[in-house]
């Protein structure tokens, strides 16, 4: 008996050592992608709206912020029921008619002017999938490949998910964007390669909210302590 039970507190404290500590293996991300040219102002976008159904019917937890409660520069976002929120940067939420979903839209500050600051998405926990509809990006001239840069800050892993934004994409053109990643993340950043483009976002969805190492190695602990109390009895 002794020697069972001692055999059962290594492999507890085996499986949480390995939760702890060790990573995890990732692949690409999975990624969904849809475009709009002709919005009918930001009426109907077919195109963007399936990626959005396709993307999230993968998800079995996300929340989606749709910016209409957002307040001022670098608002807070906020996933429902998910407890995932967001800061973020280089954003103000503002009414923008014909370039939003609902009653607002993030418009980047760089539409402004200097000084130029990326815009980033900065989560309370590390997720595993991110989208948002980007509106207004690459129209004109503006020939804008960007990349939506994936990074654990805790560990400093970067996943790169490129996207070639323009040119000449038409007035009140919207894509939907969403990630998976295996490797979690907790936060993401937009890098364009034209600042300035005056691109906006809405309907960021958030999900995989992924629990703290500390709470799968005591659930692995509630579970095993169970086990000996069995054999006891």
């Amino acid at each position: 008996m002794k020697f069972r039970v001692a055999r059962v507190a290594q492999l507890a404290v085996a499986l949480c050592s390995c939760c702890s500590f060790a990573p995890l293996a990732s692949a690409a991300p999975t990624v969904f992608f849809g475009r709009d040219d002709n919005t009918a102002l930001m009426t109907s976008f077919p195109n963007s709206q399936a990626a959005f159904n396709q993307f999230t019917a993968t998800l079995s937890s996300f929340g989606v912020d749709n910016i209409d409660s957002a307040v001022g520069f670098a608002p807070t976002l906020a996933f429902g029921a998910t407890g995932i929120t967001a800061s973020t940067q280089g954003v103000f939420a503002q009414n923008a008619p014909t370039f939003q979903i609902g009653s607002q839209a993030l418009l980047e500050a760089d539409a402004f002017g200097p000084p130029l600051v990326s815009t980033a998405f900065n989560f309370n926990t590390l997720i595993t999938s991110f989208g948002l509809y980007v509106i207004q990006g690459g129209d004109a001239a503006n020939n804008n490949p960007t990349t939506f840069r994936l990074r654990n800050t805790v560990t400093n892993a970067v996943a790169d998910v490129p996207v070639q934004v323009g040119p000449n994409w038409g007035n009140n053109n919207v894509f939907f964007l969403g990630v998976t990643d295996t490797a979690p993340f907790n936060q993401v950043e937009i890098l364009e390669s034209v600042d300035g483009d005056g691109m906006l976002y809405d309907n960021v969805v958030a999900g995989g909210a992924v629990p703290e190492p500390s709470a799968v190695a005591l659930a692995l602990l509630g579970v095993v302590g169970g086990l000996l109390g069995l054999r006891r009895g």
